[in-house]
């Protein structure tokens, strides 16, 4: 279970919950000498609700003119673009060990740092500005 900090938007703390029950629902799947279809879906379902998420949290950045949008932009687009290689490496090698290496070490890493750090900054945020208008 990842320790991460609540922020001031309740969507951001569903989303985050969802994002490491799916998390730690793929090293269970990992650790448990998984069918191949079963992680492709897996993996499929976590990048796309991190897609969905990303893009809800951009709108909200954009529409309250968050200064530093462009830097939490970017952040998202890393990570979904090694979401999407570790996807392909998973689906051309099928190396079990690999993949759970990365999400126990990088995604679970840059999950924490990325909440307490660019998350609770923005939803602090767009929550005094949305309580203001």
């Amino acid at each position: 279970m990842l320790n991460y900090p609540q922020v001031a938007l309740a969507f951001m703390n569903r989303d985050h919950a969802e994002f490491v029950a799916m998390h730690d629902g793929l090293l269970r799947l990992l650790d448990a000498a998984p069918a191949t279809i079963t992680v492709d879906e897996a993996l499929h379902a976590l990048h796309t609700h991190t897609l969905h998420h990303f893009a809800e949290e951009e709108r909200l950045m954009l529409s309250t003119h968050f200064p530093p949008y462009r830097m939490h932009q970017s952040e998202h687009t890393r990570v979904l673009a090694d979401m999407e290689a570790r996807h392909a490496a998973w689906i051309e090698s099928h190396d079990a060990f690999a993949l759970k290496q990365w999400l126990q070490n990088e995604v679970a890493a840059w999950f924490v740092n990325h909440v307490s750090t660019m998350d609770l900054v923005t939803a602090q945020f767009i929550a005094a500005q949305t309580k203001a208008s």
